[in-house]
């Protein structure tokens, strides 16, 4: 596909995207690139001007997926807008996100993906769900119906988009300047949620450049949630470095704290003893997630300390969980270790407060924040950048990813020093009273707006 220039009027550009597929690789470009331009011409308004700092502004986010009670940025970044003042609502689609364990995890909590289409209401947030024209389970992709109409209706004066190569953020940028709103868009990819590995997503990825190249400058700014999301959204789009600003992942800080309480009610709940030492692992369990690697490390651990356990927090498809329960009794240690299942977000405080040690061992989790929260020191891989918040603020104890006596040596480094856990503990609660509450996060994303 032939990438047009800047130069290139905006009637002709549509014309280069509308082309036909020419093998099935194409379809799903093809059809995004349809989408957005069924409409064949765009008004050339002015700018949306600066809104005044302090007034209250309508905000919309909108964004593929909203599951109610849980603990994402979809969630908590809108209600603590809200909170502020100002007017939120949401745009999102008819279901809930669909990936391998569903019905293990979320599954247990909201029952099937299908929610509806028309009006909800969450706390305070109006939910606009409108129809599924197109998904690709698994692939984190759908196309909605809706959207510009929705956003004509809704009339706000902030669009906040929730990933930089979803197909209804292309829609409500190229709009923007016609219903006069002002448009963010925040990502949260890292190298293992996004992967451009086939012909398909290459093909969408290279549109998708293409379409910022004409229509980047409708976007106020970027604000991506970790440093890996923002090396991804500088490699691959026209994206200049004074027009991003970090978004951080949060915790809200009201719930996740240090309390003496919570963790006599999370250490009875799961068993645990006065002298006995409990790590913590949680999350969406599959192999990305390295618990085997866990596993094998606390193995000789646990053979050498009799006071040394295992709190798994979560679940996922019913063959990994499976392998990891096979795993613990080849290794000897099945009776140390403690298969929670899926909780609600409610619930966590009181778990990570019961715990002595929080360990991840594989891919990003947006959870590992919120642990942090109640002053649990955590180990997670050295060199993902999705931590790097962590490892800036030392408040995180690194390890080479996918090496056991790497993680074995960290697990024991932490265990046997009670200055660095007690340091750790106490530089994690000021990291996210200062910094990652969704509160604090919350003014931020006014402050960005505002200017």
């Amino acid at each position: 596909m032939r990438e047009p220039s800047r130069a290139v009027d905006e009637s002709d550009t549509l014309q280069v995207f509308i082309k036909k597929p020419t093998n099935t690789h194409n379809i799903q470009v093809w059809l995004l690139s349809f989408w957005l331009c069924r409409s064949n011409h765009v008004d050339k308004e002015k700018r949306p001007p600066n809104l005044p700092e302090g007034s209250r502004m309508r905000i919309m986010h909108v964004m593929a997926w909203y599951i109610p009670g849980m603990g994402y940025q979809e969630n908590f970044l809108p209600i603590e807008q809200a909170k502020l003042g100002h007017q939120v609502e949401i745009i999102t689609s008819d279901r809930l996100p669909a990936f391998k364990g569903y019905r293990s995890h979320i599954g247990k909590l909201m029952g099937g993906r299908y929610v509806g289409s028309g009006e909800f209401r969450d706390s305070e947030l109006v939910i606009h769900r409108l129809d599924t024209i197109l998904e690709i389970e698994n692939g984190g992709w759908l196309l909605m119906s809706g959207v510009k109409s929705q956003l004509r209706d809704s009339r706000p004066d902030v669009v906040h988009l929730h990933g930089a190569f979803a197909s209804y953020t292309l829609e409500a940028v190229l709009f923007s300047e016609k219903l006069q709103y002002k448009s963010f868009v925040d990502d949260h990819s890292h190298s293992n949620n996004f992967c451009p590995d086939t012909l398909a997503k290459k093909g969408y990825v290279k549109m998708a450049s293409a379409f910022y190249r004409i229509y980047g400058n409708r976007v106020r700014c970027w604000m991506p949630v970790t440093y890996a999301s923002k090396a991804i959204l500088e490699s691959l789009l026209p994206i200049s470095e004074d027009r991003i600003e970090l978004l951080h992942l949060g915790a809200d800080a009201r719930r996740f704290r240090k309390s003496y309480e919570l963790r006599r009610r999370g250490r009875s709940r799961l068993g645990i003893s006065g002298d006995e030492f409990l790590v913590m692992t949680s999350g969406k369990f599959d192999s990305s997630k390295d618990i085997s690697i866990l596993l094998a490390a606390l193995g000789g651990l646990m053979h050498e300390d009799p006071n040394l356990r295992l709190a798994m927090v979560g679940d996922g498809p019913d063959h990994y969980i499976t392998h990891l329960k096979d795993l613990a009794k080849a290794l000897g240690i099945a009776k140390r270790i403690t298969f929670v299942g899926f909780v609600p977000n409610t619930e966590l405080p009181e778990l990570y407060n019961a715990a002595d040690l929080g360990v991840w061992p594989g891919d990003h989790s947006i959870t590992v924040v919120e642990a942090v929260g109640t002053g649990l020191p955590v180990i997670v891989p050295r060199g993902d950048l999705g931590y790097k918040v962590l490892f800036d603020a030392n408040a995180a104890v690194g390890f080479t990813r996918g090496n056991v006596d790497a993680l074995r040596i960290a697990i024991k480094s932490v265990i046997f020093n009670q200055r660095l856990r007690t340091d750790m503990s106490s530089r994690a609660e000021g990291l996210i009273k200062d910094e990652l509450s969704w509160e604090r996060i919350a003014h931020r994303s006014i402050d960005i707006y505002s200017r």
